[in-house]
């Protein structure tokens, strides 16, 4: 992938099998983000192919470019993105009322997601109502609620302070093993890597550099 001559991915191959969690691992400017955006959709690479098991999300031989909303995958950004002014229940029922969930699937959905990270009791409140921690978890449910193959997750820890993050390490890693999720985690922080991912990823200018187990 590249913008103008500037290339910031120069041939990366990986593969994510089910029920893994890789970490993307580099400093910035590695390629790191740019790669996991142009799995969801939000990057268009200028040539490859990213499929996740028989469907083909991006293919530029082919000319297959899948739009974000069609892949069905996780996002959760370091912003969280929450918006200000609905509900938590809202926030997570976002995406699944643009797709038209019906409203009985649509609250059976929404509430287990909040119950799976411990938010059934703050469904009512605003995101200003909520800690930091509270917050991370509202986007992590938002992306869950689709039940995707995959979840794309940029910095998710970085906005926690110290003892919160070594706390969230342990139970996002729990949670996605526990949910037979695969995850991408993009991360510039060693210790982070090494207690959420089986598997590292090193970008070092747009290459992967290493690759192993912790």
């Amino acid at each position: 992938l590249a913008y103008g001559d500037n290339k910031i991915l120069k041939g990366v191959s990986m593969t994510l099998n089910p029920g893994e969690v890789v970490a993307l691992l580099g400093a910035s400017g590695s390629g790191k983000t740019t790669l996991l955006r142009s799995v969801a959709g939000l990057e268009q690479p200028s040539r490859g192919r990213i499929t996740i098991g028989d469907a083909v999300l991006f293919d530029g031989a082919a000319g297959i470019d899948m739009p974000v909303e069609k892949r069905n995958l996780g996002l959760v950004f370091q912003s969280y993105a929450l918006w200000p002014h609905r509900t938590v229940f809202e926030n997570v029922a976002y995406g699944l009322r643009l797709r038209g969930t019906p409203a009985s699937e649509l609250d059976e959905r929404v509430t287990h997601a909040l119950g799976n990270l411990g938010l059934g009791h703050l469904a009512q409140r605003l995101p200003h109502q909520l800690s930091g921690g509270q917050q991370q978890r509202v986007a992590i449910a938002r992306a869950l609620v689709y039940n995707p193959p995959v979840v794309l997750m940029d910095e998710p820890l970085s906005n926690l302070d110290a003892k919160l993050r070594e706390e969230a390490r342990a139970w996002l890693r729990e949670l996605i093993l526990k949910m037979r999720l695969s995850a991408l985690v993009v991360t510039h922080d060693q210790n982070e890597a090494m207690a959420m991912s089986d598997r590292i990823l090193l970008l070092n200018n747009g290459v992967i550099e290493q690759q192993g187990t912790p």
